[in-house]
């Protein structure tokens, strides 16, 4: 299983130039803890995450003098006092590609302690693939290791734009992954209703053998 087969989609991105305060609202409104950074054309500059802003509103600490001496102030002063994204995000960005390996994604998230990562095609930002997007493809390859399906990443662009067309559910908040032709539905939704809509919207695309249905309510 790769990257494609796991990968949220429908991301929220934030602007280098956008100021820390509204960040903090979309991370609230969301219900995320980071989100990749994107420049006008569509590149990831940088990672901004819960940590950053909290390090910006900390209070200041005294650090040993050892470290005082190998530290940039300006630097730190820019970190920790900066008003917009550019200021406090994280520059360096571990990215991977659509055909990644989920063994490899993480073994990437665990050398780095980091919690998730972007998964960038052509230079373009196409996907995010967090640590529990890695343990739902573990756990959907364990539902079914028999007749496997190359087209399985396919099958899930198709109940995906199905379950956008068909229902009103913000897809931000849904996990669609399959593997071999089983479809497995995580997150949470408003109603029994839209799940069960969810759940048909699925069974009815072709190729699919199962849905297992985890939404809750």
């Amino acid at each position: 299983m790769q990257a494609k087969s796991v990968m949220s989609t429908d991301i929220v991105t934030v602007d280098p130039e956008s100021d820390v305060t509204s960040v903090a609202q979309t991370f609230l409104d969301h219900r995320i803890s980071a989100a990749p950074v994107v420049d006008q054309n569509g590149g990831v500059v940088g990672i901004v995450s819960e940590g950053d802003l909290i390090r910006r509103v900390r209070p200041a600490q005294r650090s040993s003098w050892w470290l005082a001496l190998v530290a940039d102030p300006t630097a730190k002063f820019v970190r920790e006092h900066g008003t917009r994204v550019r200021d406090i995000m994280t520059p360096t960005v571990i990215s991977v590609s659509t055909d990644t390996p989920l063994a490899d994604i993480a073994a990437i998230l665990e050398s780095n302690s980091i919690k998730r990562v972007p998964v960038i095609e052509e230079g373009r930002l196409v996907g995010l693939v967090s640590r529990a997007d890695i343990l739902r493809g573990l756990a959907a390859l364990g539902y079914s290791q028999d007749h496997p399906l190359p087209e399985d990443h396919e099958i899930r662009e198709k109940v995906v734009q199905l379950i956008k067309q068909q229902t009103e559910a913000w897809m931000g908040s849904m996990k669609v992954i399959v593997a071999n032709g089983e479809v497995h539905l995580w997150g949470a939704v408003e109603s029994k209703e839209d799940a069960d809509a969810m759940r048909v919207a699925a069974e009815s695309v072709v190729g699919v053998d199962k849905v297992h249905n985890h939404l809750s309510v």
